[in-house]
């Protein structure tokens, strides 16, 4: 082409030109020695005649299931929060757990790095 497009006096005809002479170009042959390679590539990946399709075992599927070992993760995750979230509530009725923060029992006010701390102290 030896057209461009800027330039006074030029419209959008030059698109069609180029699109027509691309039409009337013939398509090049393939080869050969790819065809073979290609169709030979395409023979190794099938399965085998009269075999028959492998089932998953019953885990992998439900795992497929949920959205895969990321998902499971995050439902464990979850899960685990959540029981740990269910047991600090009983701290309520009397139950102490482990990881519950009892500011009320502990806090002095000295610690440096304890940010709680500070917000108490500033009012």
């Amino acid at each position: 082409m030896t057209q461009s497009p800027q330039g006074p006096g030029n419209d959008d005809r030059w698109i069609d030109r180029m699109l027509d002479e691309m039409a009337d170009t013939p398509a090049g042959e393939v080869p050969d020695a790819l065809m073979s390679r290609v169709l030979a590539d395409a023979d190794a990946m099938l399965p085998p005649p009269g075999g028959r399709v492998a089932r998953a075992p019953w885990w992998r599927q439900f795992v497929e299931s949920l959205g895969g070992w990321l998902a499971v993760g995050g439902l464990a995750a979850a899960a685990a929060t959540g029981f740990a979230v269910g047991l600090g509530g009983l701290e309520s009725i009397g139950v102490s757990v482990p990881w519950s923060l009892e500011y009320e029992s502990y806090y002095d006010g000295t610690g440096a790095f304890d940010a709680f701390g500070w917000d108490m102290e500033e009012g």
